[in-house]
């Protein structure tokens, strides 16, 4: 029976180590947060309190695969740390399979169409340091795979709330590339029974304008109008995603239109 270890199980991890356990798999997690591991213990087989900076136990154990969903915003050194982690682990696990659950804003934010082959272009710091991480984990473990997500939504989070009733709000015309928790968490098993290394975009097909989606959001679940920069004509990137489709995975939402949205 394989076992997996997810390090870090918070709104993503949690959810795919519900999915792993009903696929009959021994799943080993960790969290950052004390309060959670009650609540974490009913989920997976062994629950560890781990962080980047140093709290709690170290993450040991023999493992099939080890997924990695800890994100930037968790330490100012991460990047450091995160390499640090896969060192020692893979001492441990040198035959282990990594799932690095990665971000599309590596590619950066120009407007061009981008694929798994295409160059990173990193702009923000956060981006910087995944770039960083993922080619530690390149040039240092045998088996790895990359998982580059689009924006994440689902359960209660949606970017439509936090833009509702905004002004100013810039790039209406760019398009989206959205990712629904499901189809990242069942890509992610997809990946681990049928694991090939390399690098995997995870969005919907579709793109839709940033101001016709959000606005068309808003105005179904009664938020307040968004009001765009009318002046910005800028656009952004187009990410296509064809590597986890040539393994055999289907979207569940092909369009951010499909996604339900949960108050």
């Amino acid at each position: 029976m394989k076992r997996i270890c997810i390090i870090g199980m918070g709104w993503l991890g949690k959810e795919l180590a519900v999915a792993l356990k009903k696929k009959g798999l021994i799943v080993i997690g960790t969290t950052s947060t004390e309060s959670k591991l009650s609540d974490l213990k009913r989920v997976v087989d062994k629950v560890e309190l781990f962080d980047l900076n140093g709290k709690g136990q170290k993450v040991e154990g023999e493992f099939d695969f080890i997924v990695y969903t800890i994100p930037p915003s968790s330490s100012s050194a991460y990047a450091g740390l995160s390499s640090k982690l896969i060192q020692k682990m893979s001492k441990t696990n040198p035959k282990a399979a990594w799932v690095y659950t990665s971000s599309t804003s590596v590619y950066g934010n120009d407007e061009r169409e981008v694929a798994e082959n295409s160059e990173v272009e990193p702009q923000s710091d956060s981006a910087k340091k995944i770039v960083q991480v993922e080619q530690y984990l390149k040039s240092h473990t045998e088996n790895w795979s990359v998982v580059r997500f689009g924006g994440l939504v689902g359960g209660a989070r949606h970017p439509v709330k936090y833009l509702a009733g905004r002004t100013g709000i810039s790039k209406p015309l760019a398009p989206l590339n959205l990712l629904h928790r499901e189809d990242a968490v069942y890509a992610i098993v997809h990946l681990i029974e049928h694991f090939k290394a390399g690098i995997y975009n995870l969005c919907s097909d579709g793109h839709p304008r940033k101001k016709d989606y959000y606005n068309q959001v808003a105005k179904e679940n009664n938020f307040t109008k968004i009001e765009f920069d009318e002046e910005d004509f800028s656009r952004d990137k187009v990410v296509t995603c064809s590597a986890i489709k040539k393994i055999g995975f289907e979207f569940k939402y092909t369009s951010p239109y499909e996604f339900q949205f949960e108050p």
